[in-house]
């Protein structure tokens, strides 16, 4: 049986390798935010262990798809991090008034992951006149 690996563009292997750096980062965060006090907080090592899976990918082929999915996750993950910043869910920090220092380190890590998949959807874009 032969299994097909897909094959990254050549300069998108650094990018991946980038982003999965940062990905693995923000499961780390994910893992410090780790509180046996609240749902969210319990939740915060499953969510960590759902990022490893695209920091894989995104470090062995980075591929359209990968991007594609990595992007979709990290819009997502803007969003949800926005809202309950803002007040709208649980806690996001600990006594404090508001939003702690991990909370903007993960909505900052989101949005950088999201900067670099639109840097490598750009970058994937042919250029006219070369093939």
């Amino acid at each position: 049986m032969t299994t097909v690996v897909p094959v990254a563009r050549p300069g998108a292997l650094a990018l991946g390798r980038v982003a999965a750096v940062l990905v693995a980062t923000s499961a780390v965060v994910h893992v410090l935010q780790a509180d046996t006090a609240s749902l969210a907080g319990l939740l915060m090592p499953v969510m960590a262990v759902a990022c490893l899976p695209c920091a894989w990918h995104l470090w062995r082929a980075p591929t359209p798809a990968v991007w594609g999915m990595t992007a979709a996750l990290d819009a997502g993950m803007i969003l949800v991090h926005a809202t309950l910043m803002a007040g709208g869910g649980m806690a996001m920090h600990h006594g404090a008034a508001g939003p702690g220092t991990l909370a903007w380190a993960g909505l900052v890590l989101a949005g950088a992951q999201l900067a670099l998949a639109a840097l490598a959807a750009v970058a994937a874009v042919p250029r006219a006149g070369t093939r």
